[in-house]
């Protein structure tokens, strides 16, 4: 009895931990491979009275969009995650204070099955190319 026991304790956390790094897998490849038309559906070149500027993330749009793509793709890997968006300078990474940034750096942290803990970010620039 004792066997068996052991055996169901050894499986289930076997099983849990194969769980859980499928769902790392998946948040991973989820944040990292992060839709591109995401980012560039918040790019605008004018400003509020349509002077052309140089490019830059529309704030507002760019947080819908992310949380939207977010919730959309993690919630069948994880059912709490914490993203954060912080706009920042291209020249430094410093803290981007004008509305017009053209650098971002989202980051995603989330705890997997009670066994991972996923914390990454990754920082996404305007091409001044407009490629």
């Amino acid at each position: 009895m004792e066997y068996l026991i052991f055996f169901a304790v050894i499986f289930a956390t076997l099983f849990n931990f194969s769980m859980g790094a499928i769902a790392y897998s998946g948040v991973n490849r989820t944040f990292l491979t992060m839709y591109r038309g995401v980012l560039e559906s918040s790019v605008a070149l004018t400003d509020e009275n349509n002077v052309i500027v140089e490019p830059y993330f529309k704030k507002d749009v760019l947080e819908t969009y992310v949380a939207n793509y977010l919730e959309e793709n993690l919630t069948r890997y994880v059912t709490h995650y914490q993203a954060k968006i912080n706009y920042i300078n291209e020249e430094d990474e410093s803290v981007c204070l004008s509305k017009y940034c053209s650098a971002v750096k989202i980051s995603l942290e989330c705890d997997i099955n009670y066994l991972f803990h996923y914390k990454k970010g990754k920082i996404f620039y305007i091409n001044q190319n407009y490629e």
